[in-house]
């Protein structure tokens, strides 16, 4: 019962942070990633988001100027359901509390996903204005 115990508090915590290592790297490279949901849409990189989507950030992809942002459909993060993959900005900002999207209306109805946030850190991440010098994959849609 103990092991039991022990075991789904081991799993709890590790489903609950949003700082994942990886493997082989420095103990300060990290991958980020968090959940949301878009009841509205909202445009990103030229897609339109709605419904739940997984953000991924890996920080080593940004160190070697790599697209370091990954956003996939649901909440699994494979090939089939990337939306949109980009080289972000950091941006200073005070710690957020939990993940945060920060949008902006282009036009009327039109609500565009300008940076995110991730709960717990104190960088925002720019999405790219310019898609020529973004290092933008972006994939098609079925």
């Amino acid at each position: 019962m103990k092991l039991l115990l022990f075991f789904a508090l081991v799993c709890a915590l590790v489903l609950g942070t949003s700082f994942l290592p990886v493997a082989g790297a420095t103990k300060d490279t990290k991958m980020q990633l968090a959940t949301t949901k878009f009841v509205e849409p909202v445009t990103l990189m030229g897609k339109t988001l709605q419904g739940e989507y997984l953000f991924v950030h890996d920080d080593a992809a940004m160190e070697r100027g790599e697209a370091c942002t990954s956003v996939y459909r649901g909440y699994a993060a494979t090939a089939d359901k990337l939306v949109v993959r980009f080289h972000c900005a950091p941006v200073a900002r005070q710690m957020a509390k939990h993940f945060t999207v920060r949008t902006k209306l282009t036009a009327p109805g039109r609500i565009e996903l300008i940076e995110f946030q991730f709960g717990g850190s104190s960088e925002g991440h720019l999405v790219p204005i310019d898609l020529e010098t973004a290092h933008v994959d972006l994939v098609p849609h079925n």
